[in-house]
């Protein structure tokens, strides 16, 4: 009986440490739908062998899903400062973001973190970030074509 009852004790113990394993292992779990999380996502310009020295990007995104709650600057000393924009426009879906270097020795070549977007969000899916470059230019003024890459960041 004595042998009975530690063993029953054993086999519970064990399958208890079992199905904390299997828990650990598993992914985690998006918010149920409703309840709000922030994300962080970096905003990247690529100007290639350009200089950048200014850039104005629109940001849309689902309104009833995503807020736009806070914008920070970039990684090189052209782009340091936060972004200027339109802070009415956060509530609506789209927004407008800018910024230029006032040092043209600092405007940097190829791919930059120019913005962190903080952004809360509704839901248990993607916030649906989209990007559209309105303009870019080089020290001096010209104009010149980049591409945008926004991802979520890991700090």
């Amino acid at each position: 009986m004595h042998k009975r009852i530690l063993a029953i004790l054993f086999l519970g113990t064990l399958l208890a440490t079992v199905a904390g394993l299997a828990d650990e292992r598993q992914e985690p779990q998006q918010p149920p739908d409703g309840t709000p999380r922030f994300e962080a996502w970096d905003l990247r310009i690529d100007a290639g062998a350009n200089r950048l020295a200014a850039y104005q990007v629109e940001l849309s995104y689902p309104p009833d899903r995503v807020k736009i709650v806070g914008l920070e600057g970039g990684e090189t000393a052209a782009f340091k400062n936060a972004p200027y924009y339109d802070p009415a426009g956060m509530e609506g879906g789209r927004i407008i973001i800018a910024a230029f270097a006032t040092d043209d020795d600092a405007a940097p070549a190829g791919k930059t973190r120019v913005a962190r977007v903080h952004v809360q969000v509704t839901g248990g899916t993607e916030p649906g970030l989209q990007t559209k470059v309105v303009v870019a230019a080089q020290p001096g003024g010209a104009q010149i074509g980049v591409e945008t890459e926004l991802t979520r960041s890991v700090k």
